[in-house]
């Protein structure tokens, strides 16, 4: 049973990545044209926080949330760093082309007064898979599912 399953993971993962060369060829670029292309994005820097969003009717926006104090992402080579208005959370991170992996982190357990947007980047944070990058000031981190987080670059 097991070597039935093994040859049938083989197989399709085989397949996978024999459709993604494919893919490539028939669009007129070399897998290494693609890769030259998506490794162009550049996340390093300090971010605001803008806007958390859940679902369609479950958002948060830290400025409206917390005026005193500003939530942040600093993204700095493989690692992130986020500051809310209560606690911190830190971790790694994995960037190919426009796609990101956000490892679990280190997050501080402080109770405080507010926590909506700290429980909302811990809610959709885990999700993101793939980043978006506008003008080279404006960066939104996407879930498959609706879920996203929309950063601004610090002047």
């Amino acid at each position: 049973m097991k070597t039935i399953l093994v040859s049938c993971m083989s197989i399709a993962a085989l397949a996978c990545s024999c459709g993604n060369s494919n893919q490539a060829q028939s669009s007129g670029q070399t897998p290494a044209d693609t890769t030259e292309t998506t490794a162009a994005i550049s996340i390093d820097g300090r971010w605001n926080i803008d806007n958390v969003v859940v679902n369609d009717s479950l958002s948060v926006r830290p400025s409206e949330e917390t005026p005193e104090k500003a939530s942040l992402i600093t993204f700095d080579g493989g690692n992130y760093s986020i500051t809310t208005n209560c606690n911190s959370i830190q971790g790694s991170y994995t960037l190919n082309g426009d796609s990101i992996a956000m490892n679990p982190g280190l997050c501080t357990e402080m109770a405080c007064d507010n926590m909506r947007i700290e429980d909302m980047i811990k809610q959709v944070l885990p999700e993101i898979s793939t980043v978006d990058l506008v003008n080279d000031s404006t960066l939104r981190l996407n879930s498959p599912a609706s879920a996203y987080i929309v950063l601004s670059r610090q002047k």
